[in-house]
């Protein structure tokens, strides 16, 4: 099964700024298709759209079925939200019909 990872991380030697790392696994039936990600904000009313991560950048499904994504932002791209923030990926492999959320990571960015 198709899978998609969300991780963030404080990027070393930036201060302010995150790594946001999407790993991929188990697109068998894609490989070599382009691979993109939308990042979100998770609200209860109407999920915030963040950034996106691998358009216009060719990045593509692996032999192994496997694939990653990543970029560094400034903290105020993941800050959707007064408080905590939720953040989730969706993420779409060209072909492969509907688009995969990740996990949400919380956090205060």
């Amino acid at each position: 099964m198709a899978s998609a990872t969300l991780f963030i991380s404080r990027a070393e030697g930036q201060p302010g700024r995150y790594l946001v790392v999407i790993n991929g696994e188990g697109f068998h039936n894609s490989v070599g298709a382009e691979v993109a990600a939308r990042v979100r904000g998770d609200d209860p009313v109407f999920d915030d759209s963040l950034f996106s991560i691998g358009v216009g950048i060719p990045n593509h499904v692996l032999p192994d079925g496997s694939f990653s994504l990543s970029t560094v932002v400034p903290g105020s791209k993941l800050n959707e939200d007064w408080g905590q923030d939720e953040i989730y990926a969706l993420v779409d492999v060209k072909g492969f019909g509907s688009s995969v959320r990740t996990n949400t990571v919380k956090g205060h960015f």
